[in-house]
């Protein structure tokens, strides 16, 4: 199992996804801002998978995508969004459009789990 971190501005998704990953026994950390996020990132060590709205105030998703990956080079990245398309975040992410079913989260996350368990 994975040890991720979410990050959406939206409570009602945060904790939605955050349930579904913890139910299939990954560990969570949740965050409502980028800023929030990145102290997490940097006091948990453990932090295998981020997944991130693409919008939000301070910092959006593919900028904290890049910001953390320029730490930590094979972190896996998921942005989600449900008001722009897969070429309108940088290609060198996953993307997962909103609204999506649980199994669509949970393939993706199993597979990016994978991938960063297999390095």
């Amino acid at each position: 199992m994975a040890t991720v971190l979410v990050v959406d501005d939206e409570p009602v998704i945060c904790s939605l996804v955050t349930e579904v990953l913890q139910g299939e026994g990954h560990s969570v950390f949740s965050a409502s801002c980028g800023t929030q996020a990145l102290s997490l990132f940097h006091s948990h060590d453990e932090i295998d998978l981020l997944i991130s709205d693409v919008t939000m105030p301070e910092m959006d998703g593919p900028a904290l995508a890049r910001t953390l990956r320029a730490e930590r080079p094979g972190l896996p990245v998921l942005l989600m969004s449900g008001s722009c398309q897969n070429g309108q975040v940088n290609s060198r992410f996953e993307f997962l459009s909103k609204p999506f079913s649980i199994i669509e989260l949970l393939t993706r996350v199993r597979r990016l789990a994978e991938r960063c368990h297999a390095a």
